[in-house]
């Protein structure tokens, strides 16, 4: 695909996630360590837009989700799938990826996210030392500055931005014209820490949005970084607009795709997060790691309308006893 037909894409990828953001209302979370302050915090910019803006209310709402879900199914969890989209659309089969962290030491988290709004090349993690929502600020793991050397792992890359039809409703202080970067108005990456909060204790992460890059390169960096107290989190809806039964056909052969471990055949389905998908599922298969299917429910599910629905699964990934 050349880059001008990328650009197109990002373009109704953004006016889609537009479309379900602003429509929606929110869930919980649980703090993060630390709160640094300055210019190096990476603010919230779809609170009140994807999930709740206010703390309480956030928390209650991830809560509930986490509530709805039964004990943690497996253990050594080493990955998670889980969806994008407002918290009123796929919240609920988030929680089901989430659940499984819940009682597990986990130090480190590395948030993996397409890019809706951004057209680069490379893998990018920002040069920033926190994530901050109404829940707390998540400070970035050292390894995230590590890993930035380490192709194709890049900070802020060279970037087109294209700021989302929401941008003036975000509560985030837009940067001057030209400074936007691809972590700048990401909700692909921002709405699974909340729910990080909420389920983990003393954590960092290792934020990372990709752009046009090659999926099994970025696993070669990651996989050495990767230890017992580490989770790796690929963020992605599946397919998107189709009637309803078409897209259950659909995401069932995706999710199936995934939970085999088949690379080739992950490469033809439809997902907006198949390249951090496909990195789990590298890493997966040089670690001998095993995957399961949690959940699967569409917009049509939990929103009504079933002429054009968008795809959501919750799928874990462990690590099997020996």
């Amino acid at each position: 695909m050349n880059w001008k037909s990328w650009l197109v894409i990002v373009g109704i990828l953004a006016a889609a996630a537009a479309a379900l953001g602003l429509t929606m209302k929110g869930k919980p979370k649980r703090e993060g360590k630390g709160s640094p302050q300055g210019d190096k915090v990476r603010e919230a910019a779809v609170a009140g837009l994807f999930y709740p803006k206010e703390k309480d209310v956030l928390a209650a709402m991830i809560d509930s989700f986490l509530g709805s879900v039964g004990a943690p199914q497996v253990e050594n969890v080493r990955g998670l799938v889980c969806p994008h989209a407002g918290y009123r659309f796929s919240g609920q089969t988030a929680a089901y990826s989430y659940k499984q962290l819940m009682g597990r030491d986990v130090r480190t988290v590395v948030v993996m996210a397409p890019s809706h709004y951004s057209l680069f090349r490379g893998a990018s993690i920002p040069d920033v030392t926190a994530y901050r929502t109404p829940l707390g600020t998540v400070e970035l793991s050292p390894k995230a500055k590590e890993l930035a050397k380490i192709g194709p792992l890049v900070s802020n890359p060279p970037s087109q931005v294209r700021r989302p039809p929401w941008w003036r409703e975000s509560p985030k202080k837009a940067p001057p014209v030209g400074e936007d970067t691809p972590h700048t108005w990401e909700h692909s990456l921002e709405v699974q820490i909340p729910f990080l909060q909420r389920t983990l204790k003393d954590f960092s992460i290792i934020p990372i949005v990709f752009g046009q890059v090659d999926a099994e390169k970025v696993a070669r960096a990651l996989v050495r970084k990767v230890d017992a107290k580490t989770v790796l989190v690929a963020s992605s809806d599946l397919s998107h607009y189709y009637p309803y039964d078409v897209a259950r056909r659909k995401d069932a052969s995706c999710t199936k795709a995934i939970c085999d471990l088949d690379i080739e055949r992950m490469k033809k389905e439809e997902a907006c997060g198949k390249a951090p998908i496909l990195t789990l599922m590298h890493i997966a298969r040089q670690k001998g790691w095993k995957a399961k299917l949690l959940d699967y429910r569409n917009s049509g599910d939990t929103a009504g309308d079933k002429s054009g629905v968008v795809g959501y699964a919750a799928v874990v990934f462990y690590e099997p006893k020996k």
